[in-house]
């Protein structure tokens, strides 16, 4: 018979037991040290949480992201800090919240690796090799992220007049430079972020989940799970799968429509900011457990820094996945966002979330239980008093710390005052409270309106809405790029100077981008000196780009020398390099070497096709244009009429393959050629360089008829 000591001693025995199994299961405190295992980060962009069947969803499939999961750690909820994708994989590489690694937004906020090293420079001390490869123009290298790495691509194409949110190459693309970097590696310790686009706007599936999705967004999350699946399968082939500690997450979510927004940036509500978070350790330890406490993104440095035995710097405010918090103190996660009051005039978002609530400040403070309420419709501050004056009190330390910035330094403010901006640029122009972006998502819809005007080529009706919304809201930096670009389509070059100034007069911050804009509208214009101070101001954060401007500049002046110059200096931007190289064929082109113009054009196509880039803005119709000069003109013909397959609204292309037709007395082509480039873009602006083709060919009344239809097109 048991004696009560006995008893006692079973009880406590098993109740350690049942302790110790639950710390395993809610991540528990011990975990195996792996010196020297080979470290990844998979983020994929714009992924939410509540669209894999890995957290529940069940209208797609993503076989390989749920084998992944049945190898690792699931964190139900795992929070970004700041709902763009710039910032937001700062905080995932230097472990820091935006107003500690002072990058806001996607544009105009520099990223200093030596004054905020991210876990790459961290892990060098350890012997690790660091690689990146990346998929979004946002995340280029000049944005300072590639200082913190040994190897870091990001080649690219880039599209005139479009957002750079579009700007992007195919994660199959990506992966296979992460592949070749990872082989060349062999068993020693490295560090590798790979990153993939998809699936952000705009959705563009591949098949077969675009005939299998009617929801496209769910098409392209279907496209990322087989990229993410195709580089997982070679890491297992090249045996390192088992022995690394992987991690793959998102870096924010994506709005739907569920609260009015339909992409991401301006609110914070869970769809934008609750996304996937999985750990595989080496040796797939801990596999397939869940972990149900609230983590953060900034918690994922200090958990790989542990894991492979590296020390974690004190200044780090997370704290590793793998273990379990042992103080009282609730834990809260930070995140913001600035877009509104960058883009559009209208107050910053920031946010507390904890185990139960998530508290928004704005104008009008929300506050949400999300487990009674998990889509976030009722808003429970005046139900929950108590909970939303602690949060509050709790935003206290970060709100003052997350104070919008100017982000303007003194050698900017100098290149800005020199450009004639002088007294006019200041970061919060506003005099008085700003609007709350939930009061005013309604006017998304106008901007839609807007878009639907200008695909239909309505220019007029566009403006007319836009320069509606300008006037109720003066600080609408959006607005005024748009009334910019069409403006410039309209062949109002000064009225789009004019617009893009005043948009740096609403948020310095886009200076440098827009700078490129106007000094290439400024070289249009014949402004040869101001559109070189402009290229000069953006040249710290976009030097390929500002060099590629400068070239121009120097070709205008008949200075070929610089010209060449200034383009191969661009050609080392990898974001650059293809479209400084389709420049330099034209500058050597005007020299008279054609050949070599025509070599180099040929061997950026056979490097373009390698790299899985996609087609690069006029470098079949320059191609085209220097067969024509050696008398291919049948091989010409068919590289113009290819540019405008793949660029149909490049009048350049329209304009050459004219000439072409004329210089084979094809006088009716050239004159459909003409019709068709201003159906393509139509406005004045098209309409002039139609009179000037045929003035330069010397077919005088069919310059008049299109000088005639631009003097109609203005009134």
């Amino acid at each position: 018979m048991r004696t009560a000591l006995t008893r006692r001693l079973l009880i406590v025995a098993t109740l350690l037991a049942i302790t110790i199994a639950g710390c395993r299961r809610g991540g528990g405190n011990s975990t195996e040290t792996f010196a020297g295992a080979p470290v990844i980060f998979i983020t994929i962009d714009t992924l939410r949480a509540d669209h894999l069947p890995a957290y529940g969803y069940k209208n797609v499939e993503t076989p390989a992201i749920d084998a992944f999961r049945r190898d690792a750690i699931l964190y139900k909820n795992a929070y970004s800090h700041v709902p763009m994708t710039l910032p937001s994989h700062v905080s995932i590489l230097t472990g820091l919240l935006p107003q500690e690694h002072e990058v806001r937004n996607n544009l105009g906020f520099p990223y200093d690796p030596h004054k905020h090293p991210p876990i790459s420079m961290m892990l060098k001390s350890s012997g690790y090799a660091t690689g990146a490869a990346i998929s979004a123009y946002v995340l280029r290298g000049a944005t300072g992220l590639s200082g913190g790495f040994d190897f870091y691509d990001d080649s690219m194409n880039t599209r005139n007049n479009v957002s750079v949110g579009e700007l992007s190459r195919v994660g199959s693309a990506t992966a296979k430079v992460a592949e070749q970097w990872i082989g060349e590696r062999g068993t020693s310790p490295f560090f590798f972020l790979f990153h993939i686009f998809e699936p952000h706007t705009p959705y563009a599936p591949i098949e077969p989940f675009r005939s299998r999705y009617a929801n496209p967004y769910d098409g392209e999350i279907a496209t990322s799970d087989a990229i993410v699946g195709q580089f997982i399968e070679y890491l297992k082939s090249a045996g390192i799968y088992d022995r690394a500690l992987i991690v793959l997450m998102s870096d924010h979510g994506e709005g739907l429509g569920d609260h009015g927004e339909l992409e991401h940036g301006i609110f914070l509500y869970r769809e934008e900011i609750h996304v996937p978070l999985l750990v595989k350790l080496p040796k797939s330890q801990r596999a397939g457990e869940s972990v149900d406490r609230h983590v953060q993104l900034i918690d994922v440095v200090p958990t790989a820094l542990k894991v492979v035995g590296a020390e974690v710097p004190e200044t780090l405010k997370g704290m590793s996945l793998l273990e379990t918090p042992n103080d009282a103190a609730p834990r809260r996660i930070y995140s913001e966002t600035l877009f509104p009051r960058i883009h559009f005039g209208w107050s910053e978002l920031r946010s507390l979330v904890d185990a139960r609530h998530q508290y928004i400040e704005a104008p009008k403070p929300e506050l949400y239980d999300f487990i009674a309420d998990p889509r976030e419709q009722k808003n429970v501050l005046n139900d929950e008093r108590r909970v939303y004056t602690q949060l509050r009190d709790a935003m206290a330390p970060l709100r003052t710390a997350a104070t919008a910035p100017t982000n303007v330094d003194p050698e900017e403010a100098a290149k800005l005052a020199a450009l004639g901006y002088i007294g006019t640029v200041h970061s919060d122009a506003a005099t008085g409270p700003l609007r709350d972006p939930k009061d005013m998502i309604g006017v998304l819809e106008e901007m839609k309106v807007a878009a639907q005007h200008e695909r239909a080529h309505d220019y007029r009706d566009a403006i007319a809405i836009y320069e509606k919304l300008l006037q109720e809201n003066p600080r609408f930096t959006d607005v005024l790029l748009r009334l910019a670009i069409l403006h410039e389509e309209l062949g109002d070059l000064r009225g789009a100077v004019a617009y893009d100034r005043k948009a740096i007069e609403t948020s310095p911050e886009l200076a440098p981008g827009l700078a490129l804009t106007i000094g290439n509208l400024q070289l249009r214009l014949g402004e040869l000196n101001d559109a070189a101070g402009h290229a000069q101001l953006a040249m710290p954060r976009a030097p390929g780009a500002a060099h590629l401007l400068l070239a121009r500049i120097a070709l205008a002046k008949r200075d070929l020398a610089t010209a060449e110059r200034e383009a191969q200096l661009a050609m080392q931007d990898k974001v650059r390099s293809r479209d400084a190289a389709v420049f330099l064929a034209q500058a050597w082109t005007s020299a008279g070497r054609v050949p070599e113009a025509l070599q180099l054009l040929d061997r950026v196509r056979a490097e373009t096709v390698d790299a899985g880039l996609g087609p690069v803005e006029d470098l079949e119709a320059t191609r085209a244009d220097l067969l024509a000069r050696l008398g291919r003109n049948a091989e010409a013909e068919e590289g113009f009429r290819q540019e405008l397959t793949i660029f149909p609204k490049n009048r350049d292309a329209y304009t050459k393959l004219a000439v072409l037709f004329v210089s084979e007395n094809r006088l009716d082509d050239a004159r459909r050629t003409l019709d068709e480039m201003v159906r393509a873009n139509p406005g004045k602006q098209s309409m002039l360089m139609a009179a000037g083709t045929f003035d330069a060919v010397d077919l005088p009344q069919d310059a008049s008829r299109w000088r005639r239809a631009a003097q109609s097109a203005a009134r």
